[in-house]
């Protein structure tokens, strides 16, 4: 079942299977929230938050999904665990002793950012060890390419240049088919 048949279960409100699906979204969600030191049981708190969460709008008309359904609800997830923290440690927003509720904008905008890290990431893991090098070597530590053919075993600086240039392309290839297609 693919995230846009999920999405459309829902609206015709036929939920049971969808909730089926979202449930292997869970063990991403866990492994950050104990990665921020929470437990087992607040976790499965914050998944279910992050599945009302994605229920609500995605049972309304003008919803329409920007991202893999896993990527909506992990990025739900640590915003919501975020705000539990900030609320365990007494260090919630208040404006005349009133909360600031959260805009729904706000929470999309931090979904497609969430979004796009992990495209990056993803595109950055399917590039191959040696392209990643060279891309850290170029970008991160602005080594010359004269060094960075010494540091990966190229025969001239020529050859470097080319391979970091065939290395940024299939990132460029990886991101456009990511781009068009979240479920790839």
């Amino acid at each position: 079942m693919n995230d846009q048949k999920i999405v459309q279960y829902f609206k015709e409100g036929r939920r049971n299977k969808a909730f089926i699906r979202l449930y292997k979204a869970y063990p991403s969600v866990e492994k950050v929230i104990l990665s921020k030191g929470g437990s087992k049981q607040e976790a499965e708190d914050i998944f279910q938050e992050a599945l009302i969460v994605f229920y609500k709008k995605a049972s309304q008309a003008e919803f329409e999904l920007t991202s893999s359904i896993s990527t909506y609800l992990y990025s739900v997830a640590r915003y919501l665990w975020k705000d539990r923290l900030k609320w365990l440690n007494k260090e919630r927003y208040k404006t005349d002793d009133t909360e600031i509720a959260v805009d729904d904008h706000e929470i999309i905008e931090l979904i497609e950012k969430e979004s796009k890290f992990l495209q990056v990431e993803e595109v950055l893991n399917s590039i191959g060890e040696k392209c990643l090098k060279i891309l850290q070597l170029f970008y991160y530590q602005r080594l010359s390419m004269k060094a960075i053919a010494r540091q990966v075993d190229l025969k001239s600086e020529k050859v470097a240049k080319n391979q970091k240039y065939k290395c940024l392309e299939r990132a460029r290839q990886r991101l456009v088919t990511l781009q068009n297609n979240p479920n790839t």
